[in-house]
């Protein structure tokens, strides 16, 4: 006697009310958008619910955090920063075509803000293949310059889905001149068009083309090697200078748990916090050590190598997650859990980018292949 063919999906679902069936695929991971695309070919009906667009903003609202597609990275290799950033994908997302780009500066709420090869900046979404070119940033004479993109909504938006929506790009740059290094900054509206009038601050230290954070309404940049950071107050538009711990080099600002500002940084092979405390009485505050993350005797070896930089090279933004360039290869560590994770080989990172976002099949069209 012949099997039964399997059976096929009904074009009805009256044993298993739709309802329950857009239940179930709205607890899909996003961290791995290929099971959605699979979940879409089982069925016409599947389809129709993951192609509904009150699915796809209950599933954006149901996961809130955009999930790690991969992550850009900047090379440094005998002191000269390398000119073309890979994309490694941490997912089955395909590889990105970065072909063209001379520099990643910044990947933030769906946006990768990159460097054309003739000095241009352009704001990519690459799920869409969305680029826009912004116009050059006001003529100044620059000696390093680093730049960030988040939505113009800031602190309005859930940022679950302003991919597409109006954006800033934040510019700043150090110049050396007679007396001294002299960092400013503009911001380009993409609904103006328009670069705002440069503002400046006199300082002794020069800009770093590190990871620039974004907490609350400001943008904090690094300066002289991480043992300064700028702030940039995007709803007053202006520039103040934090200094951090004197034995700590190369530090990343960080959001704490209560909203506060906070850094780490690696000294002495260990991972270490500091957190800023304000000072009530005569409103100078001061960083106080929070605790010793971790110990990273088992990422670094006695084996030194001078082109290597050995340090935290970048974080997922919204997270605990920090990236950690070692002699072992690229690592990422959560500073809550303490998990580490290694997703890289050895190599000059300087600067780690990651990207996140949602990659659903309404977002895909005309972007990266499905």
């Amino acid at each position: 006697m012949a099997a039964a063919p399997p059976p096929c999906c009904p074009r009805s679902l009256p044993a298993l009310m739709e309802e329950l069936v857009e239940e179930i695929l709205l607890r899909i991971p996003p961290d791995e958008p290929a099971h959605l695309f699979r979940a879409t070919l089982v069925c016409k009906p599947w389809r129709r619910i993951l192609s509904h667009p009150g699915f796809l903003r209950r599933y954006r609202a149901l996961h809130r955090a955009p999930p790690l597609l991969g992550y850009f990275y900047n090379l440094i290799s005998h002191g000269d920063p390398g000119l073309k950033p890979p994309f490694v994908s941490t997912t089955a997302v395909p590889h990105l075509d970065t072909s063209g780009v001379k520099w990643a500066h910044d990947c933030r709420h769906g946006r990768v803000l990159i460097e054309a090869p003739g000095g241009g900046l352009i704001v990519w979404d690459p799920i869409t293949g969305d680029k826009k070119t912004l116009i050059s940033v006001p003529k100044h004479p620059i000696s390093y310059t680093t730049c960030a993109v988040l939505c113009a909504a800031m602190d309005g938006c859930d940022h679950l889905d302003c991919h597409a929506g109006p954006f800033l790009v934040v510019c700043c740059g150090t110049n050396l001149g007679s007396q001294g290094f002299e960092t400013w900054a503009t911001m380009y509206s993409s609904e103006t068009k328009e670069w705002s009038a440069l503002i400046s601050i006199d300082v002794n230290h020069c800009l770093d083309v590190r990871p620039t954070r974004l907490i609350r309404n400001a943008l904090y940049f690094s300066l002289d090697y991480g043992k300064t950071m700028l702030k940039y107050d995007l709803i007053r538009h202006e520039l103040s200078v934090i200094s951090s711990s004197p034995r700590v080099t190369g530090a990343i600002a960080m959001e704490l748990d209560d909203g506060g500002l906070g850094f780490v940084a690696m000294l002495d092979r260990c991972i270490y916090r500091w957190s800023w405390q304000d000072d009530a009485n005569n409103g100078i505050g001061k960083w106080e050590e929070a605790d010793v993350v971790m110990q990273l005797e088992t990422l670094l070896t006695e084996e030194g190598n001078p082109h290597f930089y050995y340090g935290v090279v970048g974080f997922v933004e919204g997270t605990d997650t920090i990236f950690i360039s070692a002699y072992a290869g690229l690592f990422t560590l959560d500073l809550k859990s303490k998990k580490v994770k290694k997703i890289g080989e050895k190599r000059g990172y300087y600067r780690v980018i990651p990207y996140m976002s949602f990659y659903t099949r309404d977002l895909a069209k005309g972007g990266l292949p499905l």
